[in-house]
C-alpha cells in the first residue's frame, strides 16, 4: 500500500473537475514548467527536476500555469534565501529530534470525502520546556512538507489541525521571539509550495494563546481567515471530517498519531536523497541576478499570491 493513499477512481474524477484538469492538461503543464526551467539561468536544469514534483505544482495551482511558474520559481529560490529553515533533513537527529518531544506532526494517510489531505500538529502533554523551540517546529513542518511531496497523490487541498490544549503559558513568549520564522514559514507554505490551504482547525486553545493565534491568522489571506475554526474539544472535528480519517486517540478509526509520527520519521530518513535534491534545486541561485525581494514582496519570485 502506498505511504499516502490516493483517491478512488470516482473521487479522482471529481477532484480533476475541481482542479479544472482536462485530458492532456497535466502533460502540457509539465512541459510548460520544463520550458521555464530551461529558459531561466538561475533555475535548475529541467532534466534534474522530478516530473512528479512538476505535476504537483501544476495541479496544486489548479492548472493555472502562470501561478505554477511563480510558485516553482519561489520554491527554488527559497531553498537558498531561507537556507536556515531547510538545512536539516532528519527528525531522528539533532537538533530537530528534540522538537519531537514538544509536538507531534503527521500528515494523515487517508483523504477526506472531499479529497482533502489532513496534517495534524499536537502539543504533547508534559513536554520538556527546553524542547519548546518554535523555530525548530517551523523547520520540522517544512521538512515534512518536503518529504510528503515524494508520495503525494491527486488531492483537492490541505487542512491543518492544531491540537494545543496541553500548551503552557511560557510558550507565548517563545512564539513572540520566533515571530519572524513563523511568518516566513507560513508565507513560504502559501507562496512556494504546490498546495491549496483550504481550512485551519484549532482545538483546545487556552485563552492565553490568543495573541499567538492572531499572529498565525495575520499571516494568511482573508479567504483562509474565514475558514479558520476554533474548537473547544476534539469531538467537534467529527462535524467536519468522517471518523475513518480521524486518529484513534480522538475517537476515530485511523491508527494512532504516535504510530503515524514514527512512520513519518522513518520515511523522512528514507527520503534523504530526495530531500537533498530539493535543497540543491536552489543552489544555482547563489550568484544569480534575481530580483532582491522577500516573501512579502510584490515583484520577482515571491510576488504576493492568493490561495484558493
Amino acid at each position: 500500500m502506498a505511504f499516502l493513499q490516493g483517491p478512488s477512481l470516482k473521487q479522482a474524477e471529481v477532484i480533476k473537475q475541481e482542479l479544472g484538469e482536462g485530458p492532456g492538461d497535466l502533460e502540457r503543464g509539465v512541459r510548460d514548467l520544463q520550458n521555464m526551467l530551461a529558459a531561466t539561468p538561475y533555475l535548475p536544469e529541467p532534466e534534474t527536476v522530478d516530473k512528479h514534483l512538476l505535476e504537483l505544482f501544476v495541479r496544486g495551482c489548479r492548472m493555472d500555469l502562470d501561478r505554477a511558474r511563480s510558485k516553482l520559481e519561489a520554491f527554488c529560490i527559497a531553498r537558498k534565501r531561507h537556507r536556515d529553515l531547510y538545512e536539516y533533513i532528519s527528525l531522528n537527529e539533532p537538533p530537530l529530534n528534540d522538537v519531537c518531544k514538544f509536538c507531534d506532526i503527521a500528515t494523515l494517510p487517508k483523504l477526506t470525502d472531499e479529497g482533502l489531505r489532513i496534517t495534524v500538529f499536537i502539543i504533547k502533554p508534559g513536554y520538556p520546556e527546553s524542547s519548546a523551540d518554535v523555530t525548530a517546529a517551523v523547520r520540522a513542518t517544512l521538512l515534512l512538507s518536503d518529504a510528503r511531496m515524494k508520495d503525494e497523490t491527486l488531492i483537492t487541498g490541505d487542512v491543518f489541525i492544531y491540537e494545543v490544549s496541553k500548551v503552557r503559558g511560557s510558550l507565548v513568549a517563545r512564539v513572540a521571539a520566533a515571530a519572524g520564522a513563523i511568518r516566513r514559514g507560513i508565507q513560504l507554505a502559501q507562496a512556494a509550495y504546490p498546495q491549496r490551504l483550504k481550512r485551519i482547525h484549532v482545538v483546545g486553545a487556552p485563552t492565553f494563546l490568543a495573541s499567538s493565534l492572531q499572529l498565525m491568522r495575520n499571516c494568511v489571506n482573508e479567504k483562509i481567515k474565514r475558514r479558520y475554526y476554533l474548537h473547544a474539544k476534539v469531538e467537534e472535528l467529527f462535524e467536519h471530517f468522517p471518523a475513518r480519517v480521524i486518529p484513534e486517540e480522538w475517537g476515530g478509526e485511523e491508527e494512532s498519531v504516535e504510530a503515524l509520527v514514527k512512520k513519518w520519521r522513518c520515511r523522512i530518513d528514507e527520503s534523504r536523497d530526495f530531500l537533498r535534491n530539493l535543497n540543491e534545486m536552489g543552489a544555482s541561485t547563489a550568484n544569480a541576478s534575481v530580483p532582491d525581494t522577500d516573501i512579502y514582496g510584490t515583484v520577482g519570485a515571491f510576488r504576493k499570491l492568493e490561495i484558493d
